[in-house]
């Protein structure tokens, strides 16, 4: 379950917050932040699927057809991206919930019922971060040309979803309450799990848009992740381990960077320099499918 990292990185946010509640960093100290975090951890933690896939398969599987099926899927993406994009929006939306959900859950994934619980717990959650985000949300939504909605129908709708996310989560832990002997195999692990939910809400609520960010998406949903596959992999937990772990991921990790920066570059080259934000999240999105399915797979031991 992860808990003494759970707890370090709970840690580590309340340094974060006392950091910018003295320094108070600006918006461009908070994007820099983000972008390196996301270069070290963010990027890396999606690098290893082949390796992972080769691991979990206990055979020389033929990276050739693996390659081709992984690239075949994010040109499949892509392809939606370009020509559906509320469509590929609310893929985007549901793969992220049940991934964001995945990593985050503390209870049982033994049957469907269990992964639909950590789904709709993920799904409140993005909601949540989006509905909260609204007005950069719309540098994103808006860009997509193809979109139904005006600038107005994006807010009114967030204006309406943020409230039932807050409520919906009270009410599914609620309901997990009542039911802590089907989701969790010790009580304990519910408490932890209600204690964790609630702290990342609080962080989300005060923490500022980048720092939150660069917080939850590059250190706690990538770090746990990094840590669910290191144990996967029977690597150690110290030092070395994640050395080896950051080596292991290198050369996929190094072709990604290669293509943010050139999306960046030519974004920053363009006339609509604030257009970076738009292609990134695209192209993050595309390698979140194929990758959501082979992480996916991974199976956590408790602690």
């Amino acid at each position: 379950m992860q808990i003494k990292l759970r707890l370090f990185l709970i840690l580590f946010a309340f340094f974060l917050f006392l950091l910018d509640w003295v320094f108070v960093l600006t918006n461009s100290t908070q994007i820099s932040f983000l972008i390196l975090v996301l270069i070290l951890f963010g990027v890396p933690h999606g690098a290893l699927d082949l390796y992972i896939d080769q691991h979990l398969r206990k055979s020389e599987s033929n990276q050739k057809v693996f390659l081709l099926k992984y690239i075949g899927n994010i040109i499949a993406y892509a392809l939606v991206w370009y020509f559906f994009p509320i469509a590929a929006l609310i893929i985007f939306i549901l793969i992220t919930a049940y991934h964001f959900g995945e990593i985050d859950w503390m209870g049982k994934t033994e049957n469907i019922i269990h992964k639909i619980a950590y789904s709709v717990i993920g799904l409140l959650w993005i909601l949540f971060l989006l509905s909260k985000n609204v007005n950069f949300a719309l540098e994103i939504f808006m860009r997509m040309e193809r979109s139904a909605f005006n600038e107005k129908q994006w807010i009114h709708l967030a204006n309406k979803i943020y409230p039932i996310t807050l409520i919906g989560l009270f009410a599914v832990y609620a309901v997990l309450f009542f039911f802590k002997g089907l989701f969790f195999s010790k009580n304990k692990y519910y408490y932890y799990l209600i204690i964790q939910q609630l702290t990342l809400i609080v962080f989300a609520l005060f923490m500022p848009l980048w720092l939150c960010f660069a917080f939850y998406f590059g250190f706690w949903h990538s770090l746990l992740s990094f840590d669910k596959i290191r144990i996967t992999f029977d690597m150690p937990n110290n030092f070395t381990g994640w050395k080896d772990l950051l080596i292991k991921a290198a050369p996929f990790s190094i072709m990604a960077w290669f293509g943010f920066v050139y999306i960046t570059l030519s974004t920053l080259n363009s006339k609509d320099a604030s257009g970076i934000f738009t292609l990134l999240f695209i192209s993050l999105s595309v390698l979140a499918l194929p990758h959501l399915q082979i992480f996916t797979k991974i199976k956590l031991k408790e602690d």
